[in-house]
């Protein structure tokens, strides 16, 4: 596989373990119920649950630096960042 696919790939892979962090955030949705009573976020996640996923966050970077994929590591990083800005500044019912 391409190295820029690669990267590609693992960078969907951050976005939608993201999403599913912030959309399972406690603290999060508990500012949301206070400003809107009609909120009700059925899915949960342990505490134990949450780490984990955070930590496969980092399991990419493994590939990446067998392949010797420098740059891809930096664009990854990179991305993993500017996903977790952009999706904490996003509205709680958007998310």
């Amino acid at each position: 596989m391409n190295h820029s696919l690669m990267t590609l790939a693992f960078i969907m892979y951050s976005l939608v373990i993201v999403f599913l962090l912030a959309y399972t955030d406690p603290r999060r949705n508990k500012l949301s119920n206070k400003n809107d009573k009609l909120t009700n976020k059925k899915m949960v996640l342990s505490v134990t649950g949450r780490k984990l996923l955070a930590w496969s966050l980092i399991l990419p970077f493994v590939p990446l630096a067998v392949m010797a994929n420098y740059a891809g590591i930096l664009m990854y990083a990179g991305a993993v960042t500017v996903i977790g800005w952009a999706i904490s500044e996003l509205p709680t019912s958007v998310v």
